[in-house]
């Protein structure tokens, strides 16, 4: 990974790690992660119309911005009815962890990128830490050592699509900012992927809930939209600089700032089996980011 590379995702992960964290807070989490994806769009909007005038996407760039809307439509939802479902320590680990197994597959089968072993070893530790970190309760832990149970839990199944969301998205983001800049991407991200699952979202919640978040909870959906539209300009920016077999892996790093948070701000209590999860995260980070 190139300097600058590392630099875009460092500032990524503590901007995921932030808005994940307020979407873990709400009691209506698809209303708010909703709310922060328009808010988003709604703040880069002036930037975006400019980049729209003065650097127009071609026929293929438009065509990867509908894939990635259409994927997105469909994270945006499959993440807010896991967390409806399922416990933060069962769904965490099986959505980003099966995500960070792929998304080197993907690279390598697809995308026809090299991993080298000093980063495979990295990935490896990256990939233990988040299921540690996630699983810390044991709950997501048994998840995984009962593969077949995990489609009669709601939660775990969802989970799980978002993980191979994850995976598809970052693949296609990958080839998509060779056609679109980052910023004008991620506007038609966001604003395609809000739009899109509100008619999925409103079956499940009556309009006076939406009003009533728009409503109360305003400022957060700002705070939050500026964070979740930073995060993933970002990365996508550092798609441009190294391999998404990297990229992805690397944007981990936001666990290791979400347990941060978690002590800081909700004054959590950090469990062993949590804080060696984080240290193997941010160990696995330090060598996929030096590995060649």
């Amino acid at each position: 990974m190139t300097g600058l590379a590392v630099a875009l995702v460092l500032i990524s992960a503590i901007a995921h790690a932030s808005w994940n964290l307020i979407v873990r807070r709400s009691d209506k989490p698809e209303l708010t992660n909703w709310m922060m994806a328009t808010c988003g769009a709604l703040l880069a909007s002036p930037i975006a119309m400019y980049l729209f005038v003065t650097n127009t996407p071609d026929q293929a760039g438009w065509w990867f911005i509908l894939g990635t809307v259409i994927l997105h439509m469909a994270y945006f939802f499959t993440l807010g009815r896991a967390y409806k479902y399922g416990d933060l320590s069962l769904v965490y680990p099986i959505a980003r962890g099966l995500g960070l197994v792929l998304i080197p597959v993907v690279g390598v089968t697809v995308l026809d990128e090299s991993v080298s072993i000093l980063a495979g070893f990295g990935i490896i530790a990256i990939f233990t830490g988040v299921v540690m970190v996630g699983s810390s309760s044991g709950t997501g832990f048994r998840a995984w050592l009962k593969p077949r149970s995990m489609f009669a839990d709601r939660g775990v199944l969802f989970a799980l699509i978002t993980g191979i969301l994850i995976a598809a998205y970052s693949a296609l983001d990958k080839r998509g900012v060779e056609y679109v800049e980052p910023i004008f991407y991620m506007f038609c991200l966001s604003l395609g992927g809000s739009v899109g699952v509100l008619p999925l979202i409103a079956r499940s919640y009556a309009s006076s809930e939406f009003i009533m978040e728009i409503r109360t909870r305003w400022k957060i959906g700002l705070l939050g939209g500026f964070c979740q539209f930073l995060a993933y300009t970002l990365v996508l920016s550092a798609f441009r600089l190294s391999p998404v077999s990297y990229i992805g892996p690397f944007r981990e790093l936001a666990i290791l700032f979400g347990v941060v948070l978690a002590v800081v701000v909700l004054k959590e209590r950090v469990t062993r089996s949590r804080a060696a999860g984080a240290m193997a995260i941010g160990l696995g980070s330090l060598v996929v980011a030096l590995a060649p």
